[in-house]
C-alpha cells in the first residue's frame, strides 16, 4: 500500500499506563506502513496517564484514519492532531562542535542571538544546548555546520494545543466562560473514560 506523505503530523495521545500501550501503537503504525520520526513519551498532569507524541509523515486523510485506528486501542483517551491545531511544539538537542580560537567568537555571537545555553566549554570544543521548534533548530545547524559538528543527540518532539487561541481569536477575559466549558469538557471525557 502506497502512502502519499503530503507533510510533516504530529499526534499526541493520551493514554493509560499500562504496560503493553507502547509496542501496540508503535505495531499498528508499523503494520499500516508509517515510518515514526519521533516518538516521545511522558508523564502528565494526570495520575496513572502518559501522553504520548509522535511525529510521522502523512497527510489529513491518513491522519483521520490513523486516529480512528488508535482510538480502537483500549487504553486510549484522547488524541490531539498538533499538526491542524494551534499548538506549542518545542524539541531540545545537544551539539558538540569542533572550535578553534579563531572561531569561537562567531559560535558565541551566534549561540547569543539564538539565546542557547552553553553547556560545556573546552580548549577545543563547544557544547550547546538547542530548544526551539524546527525551523530554529534548521535555521541554527546551518550556521554551525561550517564549524564543525562533532556529536549531536535530540529528544523527540513535545507538544501541547494551545488554549490561548481559540478560532483563531486571542484569549480575552470575555472568552473566560468558553474556555471554563472547553477544559470541563476534556476533563469529563478523561473521567468517563477512566471509570468505564
Amino acid at each position: 500500500m502506497y502512502l502519499d506523505y503530503s507533510y510533516e503530523c504530529t499526534l499526541s495521545i493520551l493514554v493509560e499506563n499500562q504496560p503493553s500501550i507502547l509496542p501496540r501503537i508503535v505495531g499498528l503504525l508499523s503494520h499500516r506502513g508509517f515510518i515514526i520520526e519521533s516518538l516521545c513519551v511522558g508523564s502528565t498532569e494526570y495520575k496513572g496517564l502518559s501522553r504520548i507524541v509522535i511525529v510521522l509523515p502523512g497527510n489529513l486523510k491518513t491522519m483521520n484514519q490513523l486516529t480512528r485506528q488508535l482510538y480502537k486501542i483500549f487504553p486510549t483517551i484522547k488524541i490531539f492532531n498538533l499538526t491542524t491545531s494551534p499548538s506549542i511544539v518545542r524539541q531540545l538537542i545537544l551539539l558538540k562542535i569542533l572550535a578553534t580560537i579563531k572561531e569561537r567568537r562567531q559560535i558565541l555571537e551566534i549561540a547569543k542571538v539564538f539565546e542557547l545555553k552553553i553547556i560545556d566549554y573546552t580548549n577545543s570544543t563547544i557544547t550547546l544546548e538547542i530548544i526551539g521548534d524546527n525551523k530554529k533548530i534548521i535555521a541554527i545547524e546551518q550556521m554551525l555546520h561550517k564549524f564543525g559538528i562533532l556529536e549531536k543527540v535530540e529528544t523527540g518532539v513535545i507538544g501541547l494545543t494551545r488554549e490561548s487561541l481559540t478560532s483563531a481569536q486571542l484569549y480575552t477575559l470575555d472568552r473566560n466562560p468558553i474556555r471554563r466549558k472547553m477544559t470541563n469538557c476534556h476533563f469529563f471525557e478523561i473521567e468517563a473514560k477512566l471509570y468505564m
